[in-house]
């Protein structure tokens, strides 16, 4: 199973604004690139925060094939929301979350947020790729990339402007 993480964040670090949920900062063309990037994963895993944020916008777009699995202590609270083979919720660790995935033939998982997640899925070594969207704008304050310390190396795979000032940086994890 391959793992990217995908988010849009400040150029001072920050994937929310301010105490605000949400990534509505985000570009236009970080919103079509997102769009245009999930078409090539097959699932994806967000965070409890994640979902309860976008909730509207993720219910309108589940379409087949692509599994979205929210990652929650307490999957019984959104029993309601649970859609089998669309959107499942689990209380899994990563590790036994990506291997179910895997044993459902699922190959290219798109993890996205969010700072608890990326911080339990970076520690626990299962992240791939990072792809990250840098918006032309400071905050500083607001959700940061990791809720957690790390130390983790990236090479640089590659860089790309999507608009005048909103670059994508897409990463290796090594390890």
């Amino acid at each position: 199973m391959r793992v990217t993480l995908i988010a849009a964040q400040s150029l001072d670090g920050f994937i929310t604004k301010h105490a605000a949920p949400g990534s509505d900062f985000a570009s236009s063309a970080d919103q079509v690139h997102l769009r245009n990037a999930l078409a090539g994963f097959d699932c994806s895993v967000m965070g409890a925060e994640t979902y309860r944020t976008a909730r509207t916008q993720i219910r309108e777009r589940l379409t087949p094939p692509r599994l979205r699995t929210v990652l929650t202590r307490s999957p019984q609270n959104f029993a309601a929301d649970t859609l089998p083979g669309l959107l499942e919720f689990s209380s899994a660790s990563p590790a036994q979350l990506l291997a179910d995935l895997s044993a459902r033939a699922l190959r290219r998982c798109a993890l996205l947020g969010g700072a608890q997640i990326h911080s339990l899925f970076l520690n626990s070594h299962l992240i791939d790729e990072l792809w990250l969207t840098v918006e032309p704008a400071l905050f500083g304050r607001g959700t940061p990339l990791l809720a957690q310390a790390t130390d983790t190396r990236l090479r640089l795979l590659s860089q790309e402007k999507l608009a005048a000032d909103t670059i994508l940086l897409k990463y290796e994890v090594l390890r």
